[in-house]
Parts: structure tokens; C-alpha cells; sequence
């Protein structure tokens, strides 16, 4: 979490420039979605695809696999 004011102590609590978005996770996936007229049924599986709490070498995510997705079932509500 970023203070954007920049009134603390820490400065790894503050939003400096593009670099600090080195911090921000990003998931990636898909999803199917079906229409039926009275709700929206949904199905999406999600991927964690940077990770910034690990090592430099390892916070890309490199083996797609469905034993590490993340599933997910909704109704009329995206994610």
C-alpha cells in the first residue's frame, strides 16, 4: 500500500514514480459467461502471473498448470 501523500516515515510506503509499480501483483486468466435472461452464470479460472513478494528471478509465473489456477463460479457478477 502506497501513501500518496507522502506524509510518512518510511520511504517504501511512498508512490515515487513508475518504478514503484514494480510492487503491484498482476493476475492473468479467462472466464465463459452465459445469458440466461434472468441471470448471468460465469466460469473463470485465474492465474497468478507476477508475484513481487519473491525472489527477483522467480516473481514471473512460468508453469501454467490447473493445479495452481485460482476457479471461480459467480452469478451476475464479475470478478
Amino acid at each position: 500500500i502506497w501513501n500518496v501523500l507522502d506524509n510518512v516515515e518510511d520511504p517504501k510506503a511512498r508512490f515515487i514514480n513508475f518504478k514503484s509499480l514494480e510492487d503491484i501483483a498482476v493476475g492473468s486468466g479467462f472466464g465463459l459467461r452465459y445469458d440466461f435472461n434472468f441471470f448471468v452464470l460465469r466460469f473463470d479460472i485465474g492465474f497468478k502471473t507476477y508475484n513481487p513478494s519473491l525472489d527477483l528471478g522467480n516473481r514471473w509465473f512460468r508453469n501454467y498448470n490447473f493445479s495452481d489456477a485460482v476457479f471461480n463460479v459467480g452469478i451476475n457478477y464479475p470478478f
